[in-house]
């Protein structure tokens, strides 16, 4: 005790900042560090709590984003048959439209040919009256009144029916040869009547 006399070190000085410290240290502990510690543990707490919450974001997150792209994958697939639907109900049309039409131009063409071969045979009937007309008249101018008409025309149509090569080709080519024939054959009939 006399080294710390010597050194002017008074021993109640010490121990009063021994307890002065220890209370302070009380002190401080209530008041200052054990309300920062909470406050430290409560913001770490949140601290975890938010990255726990992240974490679970994050995985919610990619299981969402694996479902959108599985919806889409789906989606892409579903619009890939609903495309080649509609490609085949479309080439379905098509070829159903081709088929109608080649149905009607088959049908305009057969009734087109159907009245090509009205208006030949038409024309064939005109011409044939012609030429038995013509042959009335030539025949009457040739030998008179002496044939009565029926006679002559039932010649002349007996000729006609005889003539199986006239063609549409032939038929102004042989109007002629078949007119004079006519008038022969009549004027023979006639001859041989008389």
């Amino acid at each position: 005790m006399e080294l710390l006399q010597s050194l002017n070190i008074d021993p109640r000085a010490i121990l009063i900042n021994i307890v002065g410290f220890v209370a302070l240290l009380f002190v401080l502990r209530k008041m200052v560090f054990t309300p920062i510690g909470n406050l430290l543990a409560e913001r770490q707490g949140d601290i975890n709590a938010t990255y726990d919450k992240l974490e679970a974001d994050r995985r919610q997150m990619e299981t969402l984003r694996a479902d959108y792209e599985q919806r889409l994958t789906s989606i892409e697939a579903e619009a890939r048959e609903k495309i080649q639907g509609a490609i085949k109900d479309a080439q379905a049309a098509r070829d159903q439209i081709v088929l109608e039409a080649n149905t009607r131009s088959r049908e305009m063409i057969t009734r087109a040919e159907q009245e090509i071969q009205h208006e030949r045979d038409q024309a064939l009937i005109t011409l044939r009256q012609q030429v038995v007309d013509l042959a009335l008249g030539a025949t009457t101018k040739v030998i008179g009144d002496s044939l009565d008409e029926s006679r002559q025309r039932r010649l002349i149509d007996d000729f006609i029916a005889t003539q199986t090569s006239v063609t549409t080709n032939g038929v102004a080519s042989g109007a002629a040869p078949m007119r004079s024939a006519v008038v022969g054959n009549g004027a023979q009939a006639a001859r041989g009547d008389a």
